[in-house]
């Protein structure tokens, strides 16, 4: 994909590509394309250049990652990098509430202040000579909370990126030794505020702890409104709070993934699966209100059992029943 009127040599059209996302309402899918292209066929450290004859070069990884400062209770700060080892091709285009914000190589990570309350993070991998994407590979849900910073990891899920949440200390481990993503523009990204220094915590990493709940016992079948949560489901939820306050000293997150069977159109099992998972966190967050959830809806691409019929019969819906899932992760300290 080429946009119009710019140059034909990569490197200058990247330059002219940056400074009409900068300037402009472009399209994000659009900067993405020519971000990727430049990645693909270039260092990945630097992208060298020419303009009015003189040679430079536009730098694309930047600083190391170190500590963040504290930011003020009116922002929340989103911190997303991703592993060296990533096996996933090209460059994975990341959107906050569907606004272009930043495009990851392995070993990069980028961070940005935003206002606190639900965002949707969009994972799109983008890749040179293949056909232009109009959706997310994948859309995890935050509750972003008032003075902290959030870490998401691009993690390979089937071959498609999915932005994991992960606390803080195990970030701080993995990125070390990465360096920030500095040659795109952001167009959602606010100036970070400071604010007071909070209490230090500890780099030990917590294990996380995976809750699988039946989606079939959660909901009445195709449902996933709280409407549709049947009685069941609430007593099963009941028990999951309970076996937390029992078993961990504590909580320092959930996040709550929905899953679908294979069964019918994958656009509405996307939906589904994201809508359950958006319940669950709602009930369990007014019944205590001070657990920080993330929520994901993983659609039909994670079965559990992949033998299964693709025809709608009464044998397949009972065949793909462990695929109907909700699975929550812990994260926190146990007794």
């Amino acid at each position: 994909m080429k946009p119009a009127n710019l140059p034909a040599r990569p490197a200058l059209a990247l330059r002219s590509l940056m400074r009409m996302c900068a300037t402009t309402g472009l399209l994000a899918l659009v900067c993405a394309s020519g971000i990727a292209l430049a990645q693909a066929s270039r260092s990945p450290s630097y992208i060298e250049t020419q303009q009015a004859g003189v040679n430079a070069r536009i730098e694309v990884l930047g600083q190391a990652f170190t500590s963040p400062y504290p930011i003020g209770a009116d922002q929340s700060r989103i911190m997303l990098y991703r592993p060296a080892a990533s096996r996933l091709s090209g460059a994975t285009s990341v959107f906050v509430d569907d606004r272009y914000h930043t495009s990851l190589v392995p070993g990069a990570w980028s961070a940005l202040c935003y206002r606190s309350g639900a965002a949707e993070l969009g994972a799109r991998q983008m890749q040179v000579g293949t056909r232009p994407k109009d959706l997310a590979d994948s859309i995890t849900a935050v509750q972003l909370q008032g003075g902290q910073t959030h870490y998401l990891r691009v993690q390979e899920e089937q071959g498609r990126p999915v932005l994991q949440p992960v606390p803080a200390a195990q970030a701080h481990q993995e990125m070390s030794q990465f360096k920030e993503q500095v040659h795109t523009v952001s167009r959602v990204a606010q100036a970070c505020r400071e604010g007071v220094a909070p209490v230090a915590v500890a780099l030990a990493s917590n294990p996380v702890q995976r809750i699988t709940l039946t989606a079939d016992t959660l909901f009445a079948f195709n449902r996933s409104d709280a409407a549709g949560m049947t009685g069941a489901g609430m007593a099963a939820m009941d028990s999951l709070l309970a076996m937390l306050r029992a078993d961990f000293s504590r909580v320092d997150s959930l996040h709550v993934m929905g899953h679908a069977d294979p069964l019918g159109n994958a656009r509405d099992n996307e939906a589904l699966a994201l809508q359950r998972a958006r319940t669950v966190a709602t009930y369990l967050q007014t019944r205590s209100s001070s657990l920080a959830i993330t929520t994901e809806g993983r659609g039909d691409r994670d079965p559990v059992v992949s033998t299964c019929s693709r025809q709608i019969t009464a044998r397949s819906i009972a065949c793909n029943q462990p695929n109907r899932r909700v699975v929550v992760e812990v994260v926190g300290t146990r007794r």
